[in-house]
């Protein structure tokens, strides 16, 4: 029976400034259809009246212009199972129970309009406050929307296969429409439900991207048996049905995509629960898919395994699908990759998305696109502990972030002298996942990796509702374990462990270092009305290194070094100023390089791109306002942890370790560098040489002209123009992020060395675009 009516207007808003456009993707790839909207004031309680059997109170909710509505409600001190319902603008009434034990929040039912009415029962009197109003989901987008493409085929449509055909006819009874609440947003995306020990509870396997958190999960509301009357008509079956109620998030992992819920209400009566295969699939295997593209009525799309690609950000290889008929769009994530086993479809994998070789992704008119699927012979070994009746194995650490949520963490990880290390632990069993809990307690980088034994691990940073910020597979060249640097703010989090192969095993030690070090200022500096001198700064954890070129009192290029410039109390930095003094650039050996106090450096960083340097040498004080010289697009330094093999920006200071007291500085900007060598002339005084401009190489190599300049002294007021000479080239051919051969001539005279990033306080920079 429909809500008795009159239920007056509790709620209601008026159409919002702008609207979310109809089917909107976010990068993650789920659906956005609709925003939450918070009332100008929550309503705390709602009035009880006496009816038959107990207490009922009706209201009406409404935010104009909305296609469709759900309203969360606050529950407090609720008596006990109450029983909702709500009607929308077509007359059709949706129910749910309202439990007290499955959250202090709930969301209705969605109603097409943009008003709904809302009864609830309960059989004992509840309190005033037991539940109140907070917000209502304005749908943009209608819920019933017929808005898939026109290349999609409707499961009532023959495939042309009859053995496809009778086993589709089953497992689109697997298959349902999630929608859902997440950070302020609704989404559509596809689940499917699966066949597990514990039958008849209802598991749906969805996508990470769709919902990775419990209050996304504990708004789901599920749209089974939604599809079209007959092949090629609009008219939807009327065996639609909605449940609600929300779900339980019983594991999600980001690294292959997957999450995997369990209803909090049984499934509807014909819900079919769909089996499944944990085996590895090879290119050229058939497939199934059966989703809601665009929310819609479910389509099926055949095709084959084309190869596995690496999704940028995710550590895990994907499965790779090239569609022959039909497509998935937005509202398929999460969505079933199934292939045929006798006369029935079985779950190999859950769509990600889709390549994007053309922006806006696969569409009827964007064919040159394959749809992705994470893998499930990766992720059921990690769910079998929560699908089967025995339950998890022995293990030296817990497999979900939920299960450390009530636990302490002690002493905030930054106030922890050498960082936490969890040593000896191990990927106990395969599908074994170790999550590890700390805490921030100021804004902080955070490393975070794995070493010892080299087995090929898999890492996830996690916040406090265990959405993943950051996974990575292998952090540099030299092994397999993973590695993450990154900014955090105060707060909980959670570092979650795995093996990269599917069926691995063994020990691995975690650790994790943090360091309260903000902006980075690594970066060629200098003053632009002053062309012809400059600074190099090379910055890592609270220490410049500051490399400032410039001219002796006979013009003659002249260098200084600040090797040790310590972060001060107000955020300057400040250290000795050196000169040098060593063997000529070509000395074979190259030793015996010594250093001359003569004075001190400092600089303040007023922002990111300004300064004030202050420097004296030899009683001679000089003040000069410097920015960073931009010559072509400038990096983001930032910081790391790890050697930065793998990087591919060469922002830093260089040297050969094993040859102190000479060095090169490299600012990279876009695909240029600007590389300033310092080291001696023939007669032992210091001499630098600079490399303003670069291209790159057939062979690989970056090359540039070599030039020696000649210019004002140091403390010359007003500065004069330079003199630049030609003295030869420069050539830089990279191994790794880490490691180059340098190569350079002055008047003649070849030089080779090779050489690696200085490394001289923790953590590291790490600059790219």
């Amino acid at each position: 029976r429909a809500p008795a009516l009159p239920a007056p207007l509790l709620a209601s808003l008026a159409a919002p400034d702008q609207k979310v456009a109809a089917g909107a993707e976010t990068p993650a790839g789920r659906m956005r259809v609709g925003t939450v909207r918070a009332l100008p004031k929550a309503i705390a309680s709602l009035a009880w009246q006496p009816a038959d059997g107990g207490f009922v109170t009706r209201f009406t909710a409404r935010s104009e212009g909305a296609e469709g509505l759900r309203v969360k409600l606050a529950l407090a001190a609720v008596p006990g199972v109450m029983e909702l319902r709500a009607q929308g603008r077509d007359g059709r009434v949706e129910s749910m129970p309202l439990d007290p034990y499955a959250g202090n929040e709930a969301w209705t039912p969605w109603t097409p309009g943009d008003t709904q009415v809302i009864e609830v029962f309960s059989a004992v009197e509840p309190a005033p406050d037991a539940v109140g109003v907070e917000s209502v989901l304005h749908l943009d987008m209608s819920p019933l929307a017929k808005a898939a493409g026109t290349c999609t085929v409707s499961t009532s449509c023959s495939t042309g296969n009859p053995l496809i055909d009778t086993a589709m006819a089953e497992r689109k009874k697997s298959v349902m429409r999630l929608a859902f609440v997440d950070g302020g947003s609704g989404y559509v995306c596809t689940g499917t439900l699966i066949n597990t020990e514990l039958f008849p509870a209802a598991y749906i396997l969805t996508a990470n991207h769709c919902i990775d958190n419990a209050a996304a999960a504990a708004s789901l509301t599920t749209l089974w048996f939604y599809e079209t009357l007959e092949c090629g008509l609009p008219t939807v079956s009327p065996s639609q049905l909605q449940v609600s109620g929300g779900a339980q998030l019983v594991y999600s992992n980001y690294n292959v995509d997957s999450t995997l819920l369990r209803m909090n209400l049984p499934t509807p009566m014909g819900a079919v629960y769909s089996g499944w295969d944990p085996t590895r699939l090879t290119p050229g295997a058939s497939i199934v898919s059966i989703s809601h593209p665009t929310g819609d009525t479910s389509r099926v799309a055949l095709g084959a395994i084309s190869r596995e690609y690496r999704v940028v950000g995710r550590p895990q290889d994907m499965y790779g699908v090239r569609f022959a008929s039909g497509i998935i769009q937005g509202g398929s994530s999460g969505s079933g990759l199934f292939t045929l086993s006798g006369e029935s479809l079985l779950l190999r994998g859950i769509l990600t998305g889709t390549t994007v070789r053309n922006e806006g992704g696969m569409s009827c008119t964007n064919l040159n696109e394959e749809a992705l699927y994470s893998r499930f012979e990766v992720f059921e070994p990690q769910i079998a502990a929560y699908i089967t009746a025995s339950g998890r194995a022995p293990d030296d650490a817990p497999n979900r972030f939920q299960d450390l949520a009530a636990m302490p963490t002690g002493t905030p990880l930054e106030q922890v002298a050498g960082g936490l290390a969890f040593d000896g632990m191990r990927i106990d069993y395969v599908g074994d996942v170790d999550v590890y809990k700390f805490t921030i307690a100021a804004p902080s980088w955070v490393s975070l990796y794995t070493d010892g034994p080299n087995i090929d691990t898999v890492g996830t940073l996690l916040d406090a509702s265990g959405s993943a910020l950051e996974a990575e597979d292998d952090a540099q060249r030299g092994d397999n374990h993973f590695g993450i640097t990154r900014r955090l703010d105060p707060g909980v989090y959670y570092a979650q462990v795995a093996h990269w192969e599917a069926d691995g095993t063994g020990a691995y030690n975690l650790k994790l270092h943090a360091s309260t070090v903000d902006q980075n200022y690594t970066d060629l500096w200098w003053n632009a009305a002053e062309s012809g001198w400059g600074i190099n700064f090379n910055h890592q954890g609270h220490t410049l290194f500051g490399t400032l070129f410039t001219y002796d009192r006979d013009a003659r290029p002249m260098w200084y070094v600040m090797s040790n410039g310590a972060q001060q109390a107000d955020g300057s930095y400040q250290g000795e100023l050196y000169r040098t003094t060593g063997p000529a650039f070509n000395a074979v050996p190259f030793t015996g390089a010594a250093s001359i106090l003569v004075g001190t450096m400092r600089v303040a960083f007023p922002t990111r791109a300004t300064g004030t340097l202050t420097y004296s040498i030899d009683g001679n004080q000089v003040t000069k306002s410097i920015t960073r010289q931009e010559f072509s697009t400038p990096p983001a330094c930032t910081w790391s942890g790890f050697d930065r093999s793998y990087a591919t920006n060469y922002q830093d200071l260089w040297w050969k370790a094993d040859e102190s007291g000479w060095g090169v500085n490299i600012a990279h900007q876009g695909d240029k560098l600007f590389a300033t060598l310092f080291t001696y002339g023939a007669d032992g005084r210091p001499a630098w040489y600079a490399m303003t401009d670069s291209s790159r190489q057939p062979s690989g190599g970056i090359t540039g002209t070599l030039y020696r300049f000649s210019g004002p002294a140091f403390d010359a007021s007003p500065w004069r123009p330079v003199t630049p000479e030609v003295v030869g080239t420069m050539t830089f051919n990279f191994a790794s992020g880490n490691q180059a051969t340098l190569t350079y001539t002055i008047n003649g005279v070849q030089v080779v060395k090779p050489i690696v990033r200085q490394v001289f306080s923790m953590p590291k920079t790490s600059c790219g675009s």
